[in-house]
């Protein structure tokens, strides 16, 4: 017996020469990128060569691992899941000015046609909307206007994680999660500090700033700030922004890591209402088409304004080299204002839009707090990694709503006549607190070449909904179990084929015409792929990844109009897709980074209530997108290096409208990078859509259209010590 450990069981880590002599399986790279992952910002001991190597690990287009998937550091190509992780380099590269932007080049990833809207991200994974996460815990759940917002010069990279994954975090959508992983201090810090201008007369300053606080390199701090100016292609949307994120850690020892996590944001966006009619825009009116910058709300009326705050900490504890011990936690509040003219319904002169005056406000709370146990052992040839651990989660938020019909508006030759106010709060009124505790345990085991994944977790949700105009209250309590168990054989010439299986559920707020509380959304999922990662030493490289698969998600009790009554719903709805991906990642021979991603995917209403829906695609999802990056760099002189890099983006056509009376054609476009560097200088230059192409991004109605926006152009200078 051995740390209090049953007779037959020994540590994971335990020298060589304690195995059995029949035992020849070499360390995991499960166990070697742990271990790295480990030591690489805690050991002031480590080598020069060592730093080297961790450094290099973040500065690449391909990661090594990520916790995301597992919440445990796993290399990706031992993942029976097709996951990317987006590096700081690759946001950089991209100059990614949002999370629609980081996302851009990954599979099954849509980002709503490029559509430059500053609320917040509006795509889809795998044609379900996916849940946004910080540090490994879910951001406010608001509704899509009061949206956590997620600034990435304050990221360390973003996880997108494909399919379901309730069962390790717990009620979400089935498509998926986007965790962004903040920056934080480290002992190899490289400060930096930006100013880049470009088009909408936008003017930027950043700086990421960090080092020791005392002699011991016990206490580190790093600071990230940024502040913006600009416009946008439409006139009067803003992507006005002031964000700071200080954080502190303090490391007694190796084992030891606990971090502050601070950040406060400010964005003012004026408005951020772009939608206009199909005619005018998809096709030509009687009288030509909608000018691309045209506004129609109103400049006078129109407010977006969001201030968000946070606080929280990131607690690590090895208590041996095998027995890990971790705790994130962060409040968050979001304090929102929203107001903005909406278009209602085109007039039979096609040139009339008929409008109506919103008046909206969202105050938000949110706590997070996981608490895990991460354990190695191994029994015989079998290597295993156990975690559990117990997340909570409180929300409350307060959201008012006003309407008021606005006086219409001429689309050819406006005239903006000034807007009533509606009354506060009169149309919604309502106050929600939202609790979810769950206890979640995964084994990850892998014997010869083969790895196991099976997770599990049961949640304990509640929420209280309360109409302050009648009293009414709504309370709902639900329970509900998800698992995932995947398998992967990892071949020695770097084919690892892989199958997977995995739940999920999302409670929903509401009831019935007989007042019965909605169930949960229910989830499930299948699939099936191929990783390909050179070994070490292969000629051609290792350096990069390539990941195919196939899956087929459906999700069931989803809302749908009560027959006998269409101002109610029921949960007789379904919703599936099923379609192929493949993405490649990382560095081709010749020193060329790579981009690439192709997917197919079939997103179908399978069931309904209202007939002309059933079989129809859901709006702005595509079916088909592609899209290449490739990026060289050059030596010019010792100290003078350049490169260019060229992408092209294709997103297939969607539907405008449920039912589909329209279609949205599909976009090709092209982005632009370039940069110079001389020691710690550098300038980079950033193009999208460089073609100047002109086209709708998307539509989800006749009168809810949203132009592109046409070519922008940024250019960024950085100075690094």
């Amino acid at each position: 017996m051995l740390l209090g450990l049953p007779s037959g069981l020994v540590l994971a880590q335990e020298p060589e020469k304690e195995r059995p002599r029949h035992y020849q399986h070499p360390p995991s790279g499960r166990e070697k990128a742990a271990e790295h992952s480990r030591h690489a910002d805690h050991s002031p001991e480590l080598s020069r060569e060592e730093r080297l190597e961790v450094k290099g690990s973040h500065v690449g287009l391909l990661a090594a691992g990520g916790n995301a998937a597992t919440k445990t550091f796993t290399p990706l190509e031992d993942v029976p899941q097709n996951l990317t992780v987006i590096t700081q380099a690759r946001m950089t590269m991209l100059n990614a000015r949002s999370i629609s932007e980081a996302v851009r080049y990954a599979a099954g990833v849509s980002d709503y046609g490029s559509k430059d809207d500053p609320r917040g991200y509006f795509g889809t994974i795998r044609g379900f909307s996916p849940d946004i996460y910080l540090d490994g815990t879910r951001t406010p759940d608001a509704t899509t206007s009061f949206s956590y917002s997620i600034e990435p010069w304050g990221l360390e990279e973003m996880d997108v994680l494909r399919g379901a994954s309730s069962a390790l975090y717990g009620s979400g959508q089935l498509g998926g999660i986007i965790n962004a992983v903040s920056k934080r201090p480290r002992l190899n810090q490289q400060n930096q500090v930006t100013f880049q201008t470009g088009s909408y007369s936008r003017v930027q300053g950043a700086a990421d700033v960090g080092g020791a606080l005392n002699a011991s390199k016990t206490l580190l701090w790093r600071f990230n700030g940024l502040i913006r100016k600009s416009d946008t292609y439409a006139k009067n949307i803003k992507n006005n922004e002031i964000y700071v994120a200080p954080s502190v850690s303090w490391r007694p020892d190796s084992k030891t890591d606990f971090t502050i996590l601070a950040s406060y944001e400010q964005v003012d966006g004026g408005s951020t209402s772009q939608f206009l009619p199909a005619n005018g825009t998809l096709y030509a009116s009687p009288y030509g088409y909608i000018a691309r910058n045209f506004l129609n709300s109103d400049a006078d009326y129109d407010v977006y304004s969001k201030r968000q705050a946070s606080i929280g900490y990131s607690f690590t504890r090895h208590l041996t080299p095998n027995w890990t011990i971790s705790q994130n936690m962060r409040y968050a509040h979001i304090d929102a204002s929203y107001r903005y003219v909406t278009a209602v319904a085109l007039s039979a002169d096609q040139r009339t839009l008929t409008r109506q005056a919103l008046l909206q406000s969202s105050n938000y709370n949110n706590v997070t707090l996981d608490t895990r146990s991460n354990l190695k052992l191994r029994t015989g040839p079998v290597h295993h990694e156990l975690l559990v651990g117990v997340d909570f989660r409180s929300d409350f938020m307060a959201f008012r709503r006003g309407q008021k019909t606005a006086p219409s508006l001429d689309l050819y030759n406006p005239v903006y006549n000034p807007i009533s106010w509606p009354t506060y709060g009169t149309t919604t009124n309502t106050n929600e607190t939202e609790t979810q505790t769950g206890l979640y345990a995964q084994e990850q085991a892998d014997w010869h070449r083969f790895y196991l994944t099976l997770s599990g977790r049961e949640d304990f949700t509640q929420s209280l909904t309360v109409n302050n105009r009648t009293g009414e209250q709504t309370p709902q309590q639900n329970n509900a179990f998800t698992g995932r168990v995947g398998l992967l054989y990892k071949s020695a010439i770097g084919l690892a084929p892989y199958v997977s299986y995995a739940t999920s559920f999302q409670p929903q707020v509401g009831t019935t015409r007989e007042n019965t509380p909605f169930l949960p959304t229910r989830g499930r999922q299948i699939e099936a792929g191929l990783k390909y990662k050179p070994p070490h030493g292969t000629p051609w490289g290792e350096d990069f990844m390539l990941t195919a698969d196939f899956f087929n998600l459906v999700e069931s009790n989803v809302l749908t109009t009560d027959p006998a009554d269409s101002t109610y719903d029921i949960q007789t709805g379904e919703q599936r897709t099923r379609g192929f991906e493949a993405e490649g990642v990382g560095r081709l021979p010749y020193k060329i980074d790579m981009l690439a991603s192709f997917t197919y995917q079939d997103p179908r209403i399978t069931k309904t209530t209202v007939a002309a829906q059933k079989n129809q695609r859901p709006v702005a999802i595509p079916s088909h997108m592609a899209s290449l990056f490739l990026k060289r760099d050059f030596h010019l002189a010792r100290n003078w290096v350049t490169g260019l890099g060229a992408g092209v983006r294709y997103t297939g056509n969607t539907a405008g409208a449920l039912p589909a009376t329209f279609t949205v054609p599909s976009q090709l476009v092209w982005d632009l990078q370039a940069h110079i560097d001389y020691r710690r200088f550098g300038i980079q230059f950033n193009g999208t859509n460089i073609a100047n192409r002109h086209y709708v991004a998307a539509c989800t109605r006749s009168v809810a259209c949203a132009w592109a926006p046409g070519r922008a152009v940024f250019v960024t200078l950085s100075y690094r010590w």
